[in-house]
């Protein structure tokens, strides 16, 4: 028997109607993470990144002991030096503080079997909201988010859920009186937004953004493949289909005990500008998490804090980063199709080619080529190779959507396909994979 051998060349020939994310009513926010080795590659360094691609804000946390580090006692440094730099480089920022974050409970020593819904607790609040404003007032809040991931703290509690739900409405109403004008969100996961929809519902009522943190995974840590965010985008759409959604926390890890990779990582943050674009309206702003990688003490650190020592965990949270951690740090495919996606979007003019990638030397010695890269009605492949017997087109899930046979220069056309990420093999030929990195 014949065996035939499929090679596929990792090809994103991203097939696009009209874009519609853009800086005029959209935000592209970065986590600007300093975990480089050198120290000298500092805040600076790493925020220049961010303004380079076109990020419209900047978050900042603080869970609530971070700052009340004991009872009545306030540390706002912090809050001194952002009032100094992001005015100074017209940067807004995003501020969360977070009483719950994720699992923990982040309230001061004597408010940790005091009720959320207690005037005692909500009152406390309200002053460190008042200590922060004095600290803060060159600085423009594009958001107040109050809460991060609390869901997975409250669970299935309906009573605490109550109760936050309470707290949260009145804080959310006076820190509005303090900041006119301000808009207000609390973050939830995606997972528990869903899960627990009719509590979140009700939490969201005086919500001025649904704010989400998405992390595609599958229960043990594994990625879920990209494929799942056109749906997962719809779900949040169907639910709050009057409010802008903003995913405070957004990511995708690279590590390969996740079953990931760089390539899946850039994959993702293809898909995620299809699947925007289709609904720009909806989505205001996406947070990307995190610029680097984590070194191995700030992992050994939230394996602590988390109490979760699966590695699979460890290794997602290890590789969320957009760029290494080692030395200054070097940048993953990802950070490119970011900065290439915010670039055909309008949010930078960064003079970088985009529609191949790096490898191009290789290119030359295969002499294939794929023109146009974005594509919209057709496009044309060249290559000098006589021993291809036909191409095949598949999309991002994996299915085969066209099949053609290869010569020196053949044009497919390609207007019958929807908007994605398209994967271009050839039969019988052992030939270099590269990758083209769409605008």
């Amino acid at each position: 028997m014949k065996s035939e051998i499929l090679l596929c060349f990792f090809i994103s020939v991203s097939i696009f109607g009209n874009a519609q994310v853009s800086p005029a009513t959209n935000y592209i926010s970065l986590d600007i993470s300093t975990s480089p080795q050198n120290a000298g590659f500092d805040y600076d360094s790493c925020f220049t990144i961010g303004d380079d691609i076109g990020m419209s804000s900047v978050g900042m946390f603080q869970n609530w002991t971070n700052i009340e580090t004991a009872p009545g006692v306030f540390n706002l440094f912090l809050f001194d030096v952002a009032n100094f730099y992001y005015p100074a480089n017209g940067m807004p920022v995003d501020l969360t503080i977070a009483p719950i974050a994720t699992n923990q409970l982040e309230v001061p020593s004597d408010l940790t079997s005091t009720a959320f819904d207690s005037p005692t607790m909500i009152n406390r609040f309200k002053i460190l909201l008042d200590s922060i404003k004095l600290h803060i007032p060159a600085l423009t809040l594009s958001s107040l988010v109050i809460g991060s991931e609390h869901d997975i703290y409250i669970g299935a509690n309906a009573t605490l859920w109550n109760q936050y739900t309470t707290f949260y409405d009145s804080v959310s109403a006076y820190a509005k009186i303090l900041w006119p004008g301000l808009k207000v969100a609390t973050e939830l996961t995606f997972t528990g937004i869903t899960n627990y929809n009719t509590f979140a519902q009700t939490l969201n009522t005086n919500s001025d953004y649904i704010g989400v943190s998405h992390y595609p995974l599958n229960t043990n840590f594994t990625v879920q493949p990209v494929s799942v965010l056109a749906g997962d985008f719809d779900t949040l759409v169907t639910l709050y289909p009057s409010k802008p959604i903003c995913f405070y926390q957004y990511g995708y890890p690279s590590s390969t005990s996740c079953n990931s990779s760089d390539a899946l990582q850039a994959q993702f943050i293809t898909e995620t500008f299809n699947v925007w674009d289709t609904h720009a309206a909806n989505v205001r702003m996406i947070d990307f998490t995190w610029l680097h990688d984590l070194d191995t003490a700030t992992v050994n650190y939230y394996a602590t804090y988390y109490g979760i020592t699966d590695t699979v965990f460890l290794e997602f949270l290890r590789t969320l980063g957009f760029r290494t951690w080692n030395g200054n740090g070097t940048d993953k495919p990802a950070l490119d199709e970011l900065r290439c996606q915010a670039k055909s979007h309008g949010f930078n003019a960064l003079p970088i080619v985009c529609n191949v990638g790096v490898e191009e030397s290789a290119l030359a010695e295969n002499d294939f080529t794929i023109f146009p890269n974005p594509a919209t009605e057709s496009l044309t492949i060249n290559t000098n190779s006589k021993n291809k017997e036909c191409i095949q087109i598949y999309n991002s899930m994996g299915m085969l959507v066209k099949e053609f046979d290869m010569m020196q220069s053949v044009q497919i056309y390609i207007d019958d396909l929807p908007s994605g990420l398209y994967f271009i093999c050839f039969k019988n030929q052992f030939v270099q994979a590269e990758k083209f990195i769409k605008e």
